[in-house]
């Protein structure tokens, strides 16, 4: 059964979804809007990304510890998360743009009360896949962390190739976290602690009784916490 987050993340890839409302809907599509121009996905400069996931996981935790009242009318939701910054709100959000599709997407369904614990993170294609790109979502569960990859930009591999996701930890340890054949919607699962394995990459692997990193990485991120 899929969640609300999981149904707005959907329709903002293009798929048909029943279960919004038209406010949503309507909401959902400037938010596309917004991310399907041009301007929007120019390169950032360095430490965009750091910067504007510190504003939204900011944000996050001060409407988890004040819920809002209600209100007659909700603005749209680019608007009611745009970051305080003017230059984080529209320039350059080549990576950091991802980012915030997938936080405005969390924090559209969170009310009051606890959250579990999340990460978010942009993933970007390395020099074999420079096309690549996508988000994922990490939450922490009693089984272990869950994260939600949606990529585009990576073939299909079949016939003995597949992808490896890892995740790795200051020290350099490499946690394998699931095998997959396309990316556009994986759910992967870590019993290592994403608190303090937060590097993410995916490489392509062969079927050959080998089960260490080919080092052939295809995607790579960083995971940012959403709420604490």
């Amino acid at each position: 059964m899929s969640t609300p987050d999981d149904d707005r993340i959907s329709y903002l890839a293009g798929e048909p979804v029943d279960a919004l409302t038209p406010q949503e809907r309507a909401e959902l599509d400037e938010l596309r809007t917004l991310l399907e121009s041009p301007a929007t996905w120019e390169e950032p400069d360095a430490g965009l990304e750091d910067l504007v996931v510190g504003a939204i996981a900011a944000e996050a935790q001060r409407a988890a510890a004040d819920p809002a009242p209600p209100k007659p009318k909700k603005a749209p939701i680019w608007t009611r998360w745009r970051p305080r910054r003017p230059a984080l709100a529209f320039g350059g959000l080549a990576t950091a743009a991802a980012a915030i599709a997938v936080a405005l997407v969390i924090a559209i369904g969170s009310g009051g009360g606890t959250q579990p614990l999340q990460f978010a993170m942009v993933v970007s294609g390395t020099s074999l896949a420079p096309d690549a790109h996508g988000s994922a979502t990490l939450t922490k569960t009693e089984s272990g962390w869950r994260i939600e990859l949606k990529a585009t930009g990576l073939p299909h591999l079949a016939n003995g190739r597949y992808y490896q996701a890892w995740l790795k930890n200051p020290a350099g340890i490499l946690v394998p976290v699931g095998t997959f054949n396309d990316a556009e919607n994986v759910t992967l699962w870590s019993g290592a602690p994403v608190t303090q394995f937060r590097a993410f990459s995916v490489t392509e692997q062969l079927a050959n009784g080998n089960p260490v990193s080919s080092g052939r990485r295809v995607l790579v991120g960083v995971a940012h916490p959403v709420n604490r």
